[in-house]
């Protein structure tokens, strides 16, 4: 089950066709599971692994995969080759990720780049690494081209995320 927890106001209609999409994608369940608190005193913007460990009273279950959505800027990451744009983040491998829809105002005015974004993270928690295809949501999101597709997967992806998905089960 994916399960969306918001840091800040959504729109209820908005965050149901997010989830449709994240469903479409994955062939699980997704849910809006509630909202929950960014820690007084995280300056903006926010440093996306700190909130990851920091943020309280999410619940979930083993094979649950957890997205954060946020509409506040995203820290910039430090990589060996520099500073780079953060728009989202994901322990590989793990169960938390998180997302923002910054610069955008809500998920309607970026919907497919905010859905390419988050299959993508969800991607990397199912231990998908980038793709050569630039169609494919696992495509390197720093690419120009990037946000201009739409929120699926190749059929490698696909096939190995189900792959994944079909492991994790219970």
């Amino acid at each position: 089950m994916i399960r969306v927890w918001t840091l800040d106001s959504f729109d209820d209609k908005q965050l149901a066709k997010f989830n449709r999409t994240l469903y479409t994608a994955f062939g699980v369940g997704s849910e809006h599971s509630g909202s929950a608190e960014i820690p007084a005193g995280m300056p903006e913007p926010l440093d996306a692994e700190k909130l990851l460990t920091d943020v309280k009273g999410i619940r979930s279950y083993k094979d649950d995969k957890i997205l954060l959505l946020t509409t506040r800027k995203l820290k910039e990451r430090e990589l060996p080759s520099g500073m780079a744009p953060t728009s989202g983040f994901a322990w590989h491998g793990k169960d938390r990720a998180i997302l923002s829809i910054h610069p955008h105002k809500d998920l309607e005015s970026g919907y497919k780049a905010v859905a390419r974004h988050a299959l993508h993270q969800l991607g990397h928690l199912w231990e998908l690494h980038h793709c050569l295809d630039p169609r494919c949501s696992m495509y390197p999101p720093w690419t120009p081209s990037f946000t201009q597709g739409e929120p699926i997967f190749c059929t490698f992806c696909r096939e190995k995320s189900e792959q994944k998905i079909r492991l994790a089960k219970s």
